[in-house]
């Protein structure tokens, strides 16, 4: 009898420590349905930024202006051919700039800051002067594939 009592309150230790992880697991499941939930809206605030086609020429003003403002040379902005990265395309944009450093750091966080995705590829910023540096960075703007050219 007594090993019977013994089997059973090992087997009642056993069900309430399966117990115990399942509030764990409850909490974690519940972490992770909070995370999910705020990386689908983040994943439709990105997209929501990806225009069907590339609108280059409104990005090459602001960002021309944008170089401008901040005190830039602005030596030239080309673009190149689209091209399709799977479910979107790309079109490269080539930026080259002269200044300051402050110059080109405030470039930067103005294209971080537009109303766009988008990528910087390359970029490539040497000094030419202890005032003056010269930067050159390779911007991919992203459109939906199937976007007019």
């Amino acid at each position: 009898m007594n090993k019977a009592i013994h089997g059973v309150a090992e087997e009642i230790r056993t069900r309430t420590s399966s117990l115990e992880h399942c509030d764990k697991l409850n909490a974690q499941y519940r972490e992770l349905k909070s995370i999910t939930k705020v990386l689908h809206q983040s994943t439709l605030h990105a997209m929501e930024q990806i225009p069907n086609n590339p609108d280059a020429e409104q990005w090459l003003e602001s960002t021309s202006e944008a170089a401008r403002g901040a005190g830039l040379i602005v030596r030239s902005v080309t673009t190149s051919g689209q091209r399709s990265e799977g479910e979107y395309n790309v079109l490269p944009v080539d930026v080259n700039v002269s200044g300051t450093f402050e110059s080109v750091y405030t470039l930067l966080q103005h294209l971080e800051q537009m109303d766009r995705l988008t990528r910087i590829d390359k970029m490539n910023i040497h000094r030419v002067e202890d005032n003056l540096v010269e930067a050159r960075f390779i911007v991919h703007l992203i459109f939906a594939a199937g976007g007019d050219s």
